[in-house]
């Protein structure tokens, strides 16, 4: 199954372990899922890290080389321009449609409540984890 990670997921289960976003990040490593995520996702993600919750330029570097280690970054050729409200929630689409993502794990309201999109399933990570478990 390929999976997206929205941002947010991953920042959680960067910064507060132990909970269901650690464990969908998990699910990569184990090989039970497969993670995609883009380059401008990534750079979202080292942004996040380093303005939000003062991680040093290092120790976010880290993050993203291990993300990258476990996850295929794709090269989204599609701009979406699907949610209004908050337009850099479109990049976790472009980077499901380039992956071919299955699933796409999101926290985010806006993702949420879309449900799917283009027959990629969206979930919080607790829903995901329970469909995964089934």
């Amino acid at each position: 199954m390929k999976v997206v990670a929205d941002t947010n997921v991953l920042v959680s289960a960067l910064i507060f372990p132990g909970g269901a976003p650690e464990a969908v990040y998990r699910l990569a490593p184990q090989g039970r899922i497969d993670l995609a995520t883009s380059r401008p996702l990534l750079a979202e993600l080292g942004r996040v890290l380093g303005d939000k919750f003062g991680w040093e330029p290092e120790r976010a570097e880290q993050a993203l080389l291990q993300l990258i280690r476990v996850a295929d970054v794709v090269d989204p050729e599609e701009t979406v321009e699907d949610i209004e409200a908050d337009p850099s929630d479109n990049r976790v689409l472009e980077a499901a449609a380039a992956a071919g993502a299955d699933a796409i794990v999101s926290g985010d309201r806006h993702l949420l409540a879309l449900g799917s999109w283009r027959g990629i399933e969206i979930n919080a990570p607790a829903a995901f984890l329970a469909d995964v478990q089934a």
